[in-house]
Order: C-alpha cells, then structure tokens, then sequence
C-alpha cells in the first residue's frame, strides 16, 4: 500500500450530513466526478490509522458533492471523518496530455527569472481562487509567492520553471516558519511547456553560448 504522504489530496471531508453516513466533501481536485463517483476509492486517516474508503453514494449539494461510502450507513460511522483528508495513490491519477502537469509535479522543480538569476527551489503549490500559487523557497529562512499563470511563469514544467516577476514581487518574502503542510494536489496546469528560456548574458555581457 502506498505511504500516507505519497498519496495526492483530492478533497477534505467538512461535516456529516444526515443520519445515513453521508458526508459533505471540499474537493481539492480538478476531477471532482472522477475523484467522487460510485465505486471509486479514496484513503483517509482515521484514530491514527489510513483506512480504505470505497464510496457508494454520491450526489451534489450546495455545490459541493456529498459522499457515503460502503459499510458505513449511519452517522457514527463517519463522525470520525469530519476535517479528515481524503486522498488517492498516484498510481490512480489519469495520465495527462504532453505539456500538462499535475500540481504536484512541480514540487521541488528549481526557479529561475529570465535572465538566469536562480530564484529557489518549489516546496508546494496552494490553491488561490481559480489558479495556484507556487510557493519557492528562497534558501535560509525565507519563501516567496508567484501565481501559477502564464504570464508570470513562461517556461513551466517539472524539471524548470522559468519566472517573469514584476518589480516588487520577489521582494515580497514570508517566513519559513509560516509554512503549511506539503500536500500533493490533484490539480493541473495547462500551460506547462512555454517557451524556451532566455539565454543567460556572457562573462562578457554579450549573449552567452549554447
């Protein structure tokens, strides 16, 4: 069975609803009727222990899909789910078009601006709104934000990501000490192959060689 902090995070359980074991779910997925449908399969942690969830119910609620799974038909068996992650093994992720990652992919990728100025490496990826955050950690104690758009991040994909930062932004650092938890995600960037990056300038200041 995969590790607990391999497995990619697809929604967070919020409550119970009903009396029958259902529960409402916050996906964190861009595949919520994939992640949540009949028959699919999800892990959770539960009394220190991950447990396997299969699910049987599925509907939608407020905007939201609300979930039971197999074994578990009344309140008292999900109380203890409430503010539980849910999660999937990696190996259940579909496989994506060439130049489409997953969030998750691009964790530990190195950052660098245009001109080759390394800027750090990625620790994680939030959510934020529509889109997504990289979060890159400067080195030492501090880490700077960039959102995940293609205006900001030209050159996108696992092993680079190359930066265009406006003036300012990579000024903005936060303390390391604020970090949340590394979660792998089960969203996706669309835009992951760019452009090629721009040279970095020669010892000279001309432009450097291949």
């Amino acid at each position: 069975m995969d590790r607990w902090d391999d497995m990619v995070l697809v929604g967070v359980i919020t409550r119970p609803h009903g009396l029958c074991g259902e529960v409402a779910v916050q996906p964190e997925t861009d595949f919520p009727e994939i992640r949540f449908a009949v028959g699919a399969v999800v892990f959770a942690w539960q009394d220190g222990v991950m447990v396997r969830l299969e699910i049987d119910r599925s509907r939608g609620h407020s905007g939201r899909p609300l979930i039971g799974f197999v074994g578990r038909h009344a309140i008292e068996n999900v109380e203890g789910l409430s503010r539980s992650e849910l999660r999937v093994p990696e190996s259940a992720l579909a496989p994506l078009p060439e130049g489409e990652y997953y969030w998750y992919q691009y964790i530990g990728a190195p950052v660098q601006t245009e001109t080759g100025e390394p800027v750090g490496l990625v620790v994680r990826v939030e959510p934020n709104g529509g889109g997504g955050m990289l979060v890159v950690d400067r080195g030492g104690s501090e880490e700077v934000q960039i959102p995940l758009v293609p205006a900001l991040c030209p050159v996108l994909r696992p092993d680079l990501i190359v930066v265009r930062p406006p003036e300012g932004l990579l000024d903005l650092n936060t303390p390391v000490s604020t970090r949340r938890e590394n979660r792998h995600r089960d969203h996706l960037s669309r835009h992951g192959a760019g452009r090629p990056a721009a040279r970095s300038p020669g010892p000279g200041g001309g432009a450097g060689t291949d």
